[in-house]
Formats: C-alpha cells, sequence, structure tokens
C-alpha cells in the first residue's frame, strides 16, 4: 500500500479560535480510516479542509503526491477526493434514477450530459453503482419517498458515480436502524475494493466492524492512530474519549 492522502501539520484558526492544531496524519490506499473523537474535536473541520471547503491557516494537504491545499472544491472533486454530507444532499422531486445521472454529469450543457451518460460502458457502470448501494429495485422511485438508510445509500450512489479515488462519509449511520447500519458496513466493505475511505463516525460498534485504521482527534490535534485494538487499549483515549462514551 501506498499513502494516497497525506496531511501535514495542518492548522486552522477561525478568528482568535484554533479548531484543528498542527495535525498530521497519512491514509494508505485501499483502508478504511475512521476519524473518531468528542464533539468539537475538529473531525469535521479536517474533512472541510481536505475538500477545499475551509481553507487552512497553514500545513499541507497531499493527494496521490499532488499538493491541493487550499484549492477551490470543484478543483479538488476533479483531483478524485468525493463527499458524502451527513445531511444527504438528494434531488427529491426525481427519481433515484435521474439522480444518480445527475451525480455523473460533469457538463453544463444537459444535451451533452445526455449523450456522455449514454456512451458505451456507462450502463454497466449505472447498473454497478446501483447494485452496490442496493437501490436496483428502487430507480424508478421517487428519492423524496425513499426511507432514511435508502437516501442516505442514494447519496453514496452518487459519490461513486463520480469515480472518486478517495471518498469521505461525514457520520453515515446516523438516525439508521440497526438493519439499515449492518447494510451500510456490508456496502462500505464492497466500497473498500475500489476505492480509500476516510469515515467520521461516532459509533465506536460500527467502527468496529469496518475499521482498518482508527485516527483519534482531540481538541484539533492527534491524538492517537492505529487498529481498532490499539485504539480501545490506548489508556490516553479510553481517558479523554471511549470513557466519555461509557458515561454517556
Amino acid at each position: 500500500m501506498s499513502g494516497l492522502l497525506e496531511i501535514k501539520n495542518l492548522s486552522k484558526s477561525f478568528d482568535t479560535t484554533k479548531v484543528i492544531n498542527d495535525f498530521s496524519m497519512t491514509v494508505d490506499e485501499g483502508t478504511i480510516c475512521c476519524l473518531v473523537g468528542p464533539n468539537g474535536a475538529g473531525k469535521t473541520t479536517t474533512i472541510d479542509l481536505i475538500t477545499g471547503r475551509v481553507k487552512p491557516t497553514s500545513g499541507k494537504i497531499i493527494f496521490v503526491g499532488d499538493d491541493i491545499t487550499g484549492e477551490d472544491e470543484h478543483v479538488i472533486a476533479r483531483a478524485g477526493i468525493g463527499r458524502k454530507f451527513q445531511v444527504p444532499a438528494v434531488l427529491r422531486d426525481m427519481t433515484v434514477r435521474q439522480n444518480l445521472e445527475v451525480a455523473y454529469s460533469r457538463e453544463t450543457n444537459p444535451f451533452r450530459n445526455l449523450f456522455r451518460f449514454r456512451r458505451a460502458g456507462l450502463k454497466k457502470k449505472f447498473d454497478e453503482v446501483a447494485a452496490i448501494a442496493g437501490l436496483a429495485r428502487r430507480l424508478d422511485v421517487l428519492a423524496g419517498n425513499l426511507s432514511h438508510g435508502e437516501t442516505q445509500w442514494l447519496e453514496i450512489g452518487m459519490v461513486l458515480m463520480q469515480e472518486p479515488r478517495l471518498m469521505l462519509m461525514d457520520e453515515p449511520i446516523a438516525g439508521m436502524t440497526e438493519g439499515e447500519i449492518e447494510k451500510t458496513a456490508h456496502i462500505f466493505k464492497e466500497l473498500r475494493k475500489t476505492s480509500t475511505l476516510i469515515v467520521v463516525e461516532h459509533d465506536m460498534g460500527f467502527v468496529r466492524e469496518i475499521a482498518d485504521v482508527v485516527t483519534v482527534m482531540h481538541m484539533g490535534s492527534l491524538l492517537a492512530q492505529g487498529s481498532i485494538s490499539e485504539i480501545e487499549a490506548n489508556q490516553r483515549v479510553r481517558d479523554v474519549y471511549l470513557g466519555e462514551q461509557e458515561a454517556a
């Protein structure tokens, strides 16, 4: 495995408040890295910095050897980084099929999008994504009529249609039933075959199920990184994060 994403001494301040403080981590290709920590640890801000939604105060972000620090969101997306937000951003008045088609579009001209989508080989990709997302039998259903879990899976499918090399997932199982969480874990294990994932998550049961590497943040800094067994055995992590969860 090689380092796909490298974050080096990243910092971000809003006015006089430092929310990311000299944070560094490396994400290897073909892995699922779960980013965990107490509320306010800086997890979502880190995702915002990677995707260009927020610009860093200092530090570097290297993706596939290229410095993408401070680039605009569309430039980073085209470089191969896709993001699923905590609240799904789907088009509720369009069908599942139409949402996936729109997500694949990269042209502003709708007629070019139509012809591009119909090119040889694209139907196969569409079918593969629908199958991975578990929505192959729901393609003609309006997105607004999907269950909460199905809506989350649709947005995962929409990100997949963009062919990202790195996928960023912000609390993907929030509000899901136990059955939906189990299916989402299966989807993520399938995604690992073709993509690398960074998953921001609070549910440690889900993290145990999917994570290759767990990165723990605290007050904007790196607290610990390792396998789930190493993290659970780390006394500092237990004191700062796991103990807090047990108390809750």
